[in-house]
């Protein structure tokens, strides 16, 4: 059974990314309408039926609201009223793979973030991407003598927009490497929902003759559901938060303002967890396993690959399937069937994807916190977590 058959069998979502509207299609349009222009073949324009080129565009990304959550809202609720489109993400479905889509306006075969672990081969380094810290040693990689720019290898667009920008990040975040290297200069930190509207609200008001863009990231949506599942009523409670807020941002009657709300991907509820002995497939590694918890890429010693192999599929049958790199990429996956040096540097030899609903535990640094405990995962490559809703406020 090859890739594309496996996917068939256990009801994945094979994205097309030039028949269907995605996530980078959004920005192209987005960062086009704030002064930069690039060449992309994969642009589609169904995305300027509904996303306009106002004085002041908001842009909201809602980490972990995907399409299935707000199909589940009331249908009198204002963000479900509005949602124009379903978006596909990019895959794999995780935050630091998105993000840095969403920030230079590539598919990760170009850009190379694989996930929430991603591997520096040229200096064997195991590493958090949006941490940029060591996975071992915990160490910021600076301390390493490790460039942001050895990580983030192309440029975020932010920092090239003729419109005034500004990105609102929670306040322990706000000064990150990866915060940086969204926008280097002019991020605003925050410490809830209401107080980063009440910074948005100011930071429009005081630019009111000026063309603006605001990026606004809030973690709360995918941090709830990790802990209490997907539709739980913690989940929608915040939810409810957001949209009130949204409300009250639009009650101040700021003339010609667009909000655009999306997501770096939708969760899954979890019904099964799966925890690998790293005592039995340590030996067969020479990296720890990259990407996320819904899929997993795994740097094997050349003279280890195929009992790796035997092992994995008879350790994990029906519950995660495993393949060569080349057939995820062959699939494109990633965006394209040619991925650039970066990726293939950051990318293991076999990659594995859970069956739906099923949780890997893919950690041997931070375990108990995450064995038992998790009710809601992603980065996996089923139709709840790779389809995200496209929300236009006017």
């Amino acid at each position: 059974m090859n890739l594309i058959e496996c996917f068939k069998k256990n009801d994945m979502y094979l994205p097309d990314y030039t028949a269907q509207v995605s996530i980078i299609d959004l920005m192209n349009i987005i960062y086009g309408y704030c002064g930069y222009s690039q060449n992309s073949k994969c642009e589609n324009q169904i995305v300027k039926q509904y996303v306009k080129n106002r004085k002041h565009i908001v842009f909201i990304l809602s980490d972990g609201m995907g399409s299935n959550l707000i199909d589940s809202l009331s249908n009198n609720m204002l963000l479900k009223k509005n949602k124009v489109l379903d978006l596909q993400t990019v895959c794999p479905t995780t935050t630091g793979c998105v993000l840095s889509s969403i920030a230079t306006a590539k598919y990760p075969a170009v850009h190379g973030m694989i996930g929430w672990y991603n591997y520096l081969r040229e200096k064997g380094i195991n590493y958090y991407t949006l941490l940029f810290k060591d996975r071992i040693s915990g160490k910021n990689l600076k301390e390493l003598g490790i460039k942001s720019s050895n990580i983030y290898q192309y440029e975020s667009i932010m920092n090239y927009l003729s419109r005034k920008t500004v990105a609102l990040f929670p306040e322990k975040i706000v000064d990150s490497e990866f915060s940086q290297f969204m926008l280097e200069r002019n991020r605003i930190g925050y410490e809830s929902i209401e107080d980063v509207f009440k910074k948005l609200n100011n930071y429009i008001q005081q630019n009111l003759d000026t063309p603006t863009f605001s990026y606004v990231y809030l973690p709360y949506v995918d941090n709830i559901s990790h802990y209490n599942g997907v539709y739980s009523d913690n989940v929608k409670n915040v939810i409810e938060k957001l949209e009130n807020e949204i409300i009250k941002l639009k009650a101040n009657k700021i003339e010609d303002l667009e909000i655009i709300i999306t997501a770096d991907h939708g969760q899954i509820d979890v019904n099964k967890e799966i925890v690998m002995d790293f005592e039995k497939y340590n030996h067969y590694f020479y990296a720890l396993p990259g990407i996320d918890f819904g899929t997993a890429t795994y740097y094997v010693k050349d003279n280890q690959k195929t009992e790796f192999l035997k092992n994995f599929r008879k350790d994990f049958e029906n519950e995660m399937y495993v393949f060569n790199t080349e057939e995820f990429i062959k699939s494109k996956l990633f965006g394209y069937d040619v991925i650039s040096e970066y990726m293939k540097s950051n990318l293991g030899d076999f990659i594995s994807f859970c069956r739906k609903g099923v949780y890997f535990v893919n950690t041997i640094e931070n375990e108990e916190d995450y064995i038992g405990k998790i009710k809601g995962s992603h980065s996996g490559f089923s139709k709840e977590e790779i389809m995200i809703p496209l929300i236009v406020i006017n």
